[in-house]
């Protein structure tokens, strides 16, 4: 499977640029998430979700250095995240992070941060390094999960350890047409039966909003959260 056969060559500049970016400092980088979905479900998007294993500091530094179209320089920090504008598109944004730790606190690598993924949609992930560039990192099964449109949470504990993964899941079924694995399905409802919803603070709330207002759908999965009551209960 080549998910990189039908991108533009603008795209395809750009990640050789990133993966040459960490290459030189002897760092690995690899697409994830959103964007390798987006390509298996024939869709625009612009969320381009990095992961580094190695030196994320020095890969971004050397992207911004070298890169000839990185025309605007700035980084922010959010969260875990390095925010660096597209040299694209204004107003576009590439988060970039270090792999999170293995199970028992080593270092990371792109194996643990696929599995430290909520839903299994969201662990794809794809190689920009020279020397395996396009490769599809899946250990999760991910490719198999998108392509017959079920949901499929990655650990028993998901909603409990993170209940912003209750409006995802309702939002990624409502927009993708997906069908319910039948664990994930029981453990939803468990923990919607506990208001588990209820520890979510107004600005997750709010920052998960922004995000689903700005989707074709965004209306009916707005109303479809509402009527679980899921927003509003704080308003």
């Amino acid at each position: 499977m080549r998910l990189f056969a039908t991108l533009p060559g603008e795209l395809i500049s750009l990640f050789r640029g990133l993966g040459e970016a960490a290459d030189s400092v002897n760092a690995k980088v690899y697409l994830i998430g959103a964007y390798p979905r987006s390509i298996l479900v024939k869709e625009d998007c612009s969320d381009l979700e990095l992961v580094v294993t190695g030196s994320c500091e020095k890969t971004v530094k050397n992207f911004i250095d070298n890169y000839p179209l990185a025309r605007n320089r700035t980084i922010n920090k959010k969260d875990r995240f390095t925010i660096v504008p597209s040299p694209y598109n204004d107003g576009d944004f590439i988060r970039i992070s270090s792999s999170r730790e293995d199970e028992k606190g080593g270092v990371g690598d792109i194996y643990s941060e696929t599995l430290s993924r909520g839903f299994s949609l969201d662990a794809l992930a794809i190689s920009l390094s020279k020397n395996d560039f396009g490769a599809i990192i899946d250990p999760t099964g991910a490719v198999d999960d998108i392509q017959i449109k079920i949901l499929r949470i990655l650990h028993r504990d998901v909603f409990e350890k993170s209940p912003i993964f209750l409006i995802k899941a309702l939002y990624y079924v409502s927009r993708y047409g997906l069908s319910w694995d039948p664990m994930t399905e029981g453990l939803w409802k468990e923990a919607m039966n506990k208001n588990l919803y209820t520890n979510l603070n107004l600005k997750e709330i709010n920052e998960e909003i922004s995000l689903i207002k700005k989707e074709k759908n965004g209306k009916a999965v707005l109303k479809l959260l509402e009527s679980y009551k899921i927003i509003g209960y704080r308003r």
